[in-house]
């Protein structure tokens, strides 16, 4: 399938709100805008992300046939289509996934993944897409990294390449999810995002959406239904990303 040409921007709004417009209008599947800096982005639960220039921050039209109860998995699909290209561009050997969907390398954030829901002037459902990746800097006060930090010098690809290759990956690896049969979201990727799940076999402690920490435990896995699944003292406990978040406990 051929895809749509990327719109590119030097400064926006949020790359999210301006592709959900243009789904919103009956955008194809494909449909991109990226931008060298973002003034309101945000990230998971409304949190405003810093989003300085030089760095990239693309959003991604999708339209996938599935399912409604295989929605949860897209997310996860996404992330992985982010660490596809990352591993095309021979990037980073060692990218892994933060659950639910952010990529880390070294445990230093790399990227972010955001993914909405809408619907189109039809009723159609679609969702955006929006990947920051830290290119020439990682924002201030965080554990994270850049591509700058990570590759040889004058090695990482220019603006628009990076960009092609991180929408045509994500859009491919959602097909190849969609196409697959079974009713759980992540059914048919499952032991993709195990294998490359960060913090697997260690301590981490599940935190309420306050910030609260409700228990901890070892992260042993991810379920079919895109649960983390902790090994606590008191038994398994599973959590859904709107339950909960995770930190490694030091």
């Amino acid at each position: 399938m051929t895809l749509p040409a990327i719109d590119v921007v030097e400064s926006i709004g949020s790359t999210n709100d301006a592709v959900l417009a243009l789904g919103r209008r009956g955008a194809p599947c494909g449909t991109a805008v990226v931008s060298r800096r973002q003034t309101a982005g945000r990230g998971r639960r409304g949190h405003a992300w810093e989003s300085p220039e030089g760095n990239l921050y693309l959003s991604v039209l999708l339209r996938p046939k599935v399912a409604p109860s295989r929605l949860p998995g897209l997310a996860a699909a996404c992330g992985l289509g982010v660490l596809d290209s990352l591993r095309v561009l021979n990037l980073c050997n060692e990218p892994q996934l933060k659950w639910p969907n952010d990529v880390l390398v070294r445990d230093r954030k790399l990227a972010g993944i955001l993914v909405e829901a809408s619907r189109d002037n039809t009723g159609e459902a679609f969702a955006v897409c929006g990947v920051g990746i830290n290119v020439a800097q990682a924002p201030r006060g965080l554990a994270a990294t850049s591509l700058t930090e990570l590759v040889a010098p004058g090695a990482a690809p220019s603006f628009s390449p990076l960009a092609r290759a991180l929408r045509d990956a994500v859009a491919a690896r959602v097909d190849a999810w969609a196409a697959m049969p079974g009713a759980e979201p992540l059914s048919g990727i499952r032991d993709d995002y195990v294998s490359a799940l960060a913090w697997r076999g260690r301590e981490v402690v599940a935190l309420a959406p306050d910030g609260r920490p409700l228990v901890r435990g070892r992260l042993a896995d991810v379920d079919t239904w895109g649960r983390a699944v902790l090994e606590t003292a008191d038994g398994p406990a599973s959590f859904t990303s709107e339950q909960a978040s995770l930190r490694p406990v030091a």
